[in-house]
């Protein structure tokens, strides 16, 4: 299994081939890869919203549920 730190995003893998093909120059590498994270956490952190359950409000206190 591959940890979770050595997964490329598809955004950064595209950025690794364009500078191993010779059409991004180094100095440029960096600031790509950082972009492409940076894409890849907002897209996971979309879905992550999307699929979360609902917010829903707290219970009341017993105390306001049997005044005495």
């Amino acid at each position: 299994m591959t940890p979770a730190s050595a997964r490329l995003s598809q955004g950064e893998q595209r950025a690794l081939a364009s500078f191993l093909a010779g059409r991004m120059p180094a100095g440029q590498l960096h600031a790509e890869l950082c972009r492409a994270r940076e894409a890849a956490l907002g897209a996971a952190d979309e879905r992550v919203a999307a699929e979360a359950p609902p917010e829903v409000a707290p219970a009341p206190a017993a105390a306001a549920l049997h005044p005495a």
